[in-house]
Parts: C-alpha cells; sequence; structure tokens
C-alpha cells in the first residue's frame, strides 16, 4: 500500500445537493469570514474574542482549516449558495480527540443572516452521508456546548442521536453520533 495515501486523499469539496455545494477554503476567505465574529452570539460557543478585530479572528480561524487541510485532518468547507454564489457558511469533518478516542466530527458554521434558512442541517447531512458512503467513519460525530440550543436542534434535524454528555476541552458538551 502506497505510505503516502490518507484518509485526507478522499476527502472532496465541490459536493453538491440542490441548493449549495462546498469549495475548500483559501486566503481570499478571510475578508467574507469575517462578518461571522460581527454578532458575538454566532461564534459564543467556539472561542473567546481576546481583544482580536473580526479580521483577525476569521485569519486564525480560516489559517487553522488551512492547516487540518495540510495535516490530514480534513477541515471546514465554504459553503456556498448555488443560486447567488454568495459564501453562506462553513461545515466539513473534522479529526477530534474526544474521551481518548480519535473520531470524526462535522461541524457547521452559518453566517447569522442565514440562519434559519436551513444552510446547517442541509450542509451538515451532505458530510455526514460523505463520510459514511466513503467509508470514511462507521459512524460520525458532533460535539456540542450543552447550551447550544441550535447546533442541537441542527443534530437531530438530521437525525443524529445523543450519544453521550462529558467534558472536552473544559467545557461541558453533548456528544451527538450519527446512526
Amino acid at each position: 500500500m502506497d505510505q503516502s495515501f490518507s484518509l485526507q486523499d478522499l476527502y472532496e469539496d465541490r459536493l453538491e445537493t440542490q441548493r449549495i455545494t462546498t469549495r475548500f477554503l483559501s486566503r481570499f476567505d478571510i475578508e467574507a469570514w469575517a462578518a461571522f465574529f460581527e454578532e458575538d452570539g454566532a461564534f459564543e460557543f467556539l472561542m473567546e474574542r481576546n481583544g482580536q478585530t473580526n479580521m483577525e479572528m476569521s485569519e486564525a480561524w480560516i489559517k487553522r482549516q488551512l492547516q487540518r487541510y495540510e495535516s490530514g485532518t480534513f477541515g471546514l468547507q465554504a459553503i456556498i449558495d448555488k443560486k447567488s454564489k454568495k459564501l453562506v457558511g462553513q461545515c466539513g469533518l473534522l479529526v477530534q480527540k474526544i474521551d481518548g478516542k480519535l473520531e470524526i466530527e462535522v461541524g457547521y458554521h452559518i453566517l447569522k443572516k442565514y440562519w434559519g434558512m436551513g444552510y446547517a442541517p442541509e450542509a451538515a447531512k451532505l458530510f455526514v452521508d460523505f463520510a459514511i458512503e466513503n467509508q470514511l467513519a462507521q459512524n460520525v460525530i458532533a460535539i456540542i456546548n450543552v447550551k447550544n440550543e441550535k447546533s442541537i436542534r441542527v443534530a437531530e434535524k438530521i437525525e443524529m442521536k445523543l450519544d453521550r454528555e462529558t467534558e472536552w476541552m473544559g467545557e461541558r458538551v453533548k456528544v451527538y453520533k450519527s446512526l
């Protein structure tokens, strides 16, 4: 078997539904993604501002995804509305270590002006299905802060089931699992 082969080689962009398409992020997305940090409520369960500007936070966020691509731990992708061609959010697979075990998580983040339009569950289901169909994992998890009701609803909408509650990165979280 080719030693340079990894799961990352199977990770694709240009996934599609009727409304959205995905693509790998680039540094050109930093300015557009800065809008995500305009509303504290959009990222309150993800990270601290620590005096950073929206642009600085966006740059660090995008850089982290690019590092994930390079390291073979997947990474979030841009979610593009096909009709408007606009970035509406990010979604993708992430390798996470939780409770001492490496698992594949689906992560989803939508720009606030697109909340309530169904983009998060649509994109999350697309990536969960991709992971299962391509045998990247037997199931996919979602790690969600116990207070993040919106993300919990997304996981439930795509028929993920609560697997457990645990401590992760200093936070109490619910772990949802695909069936």
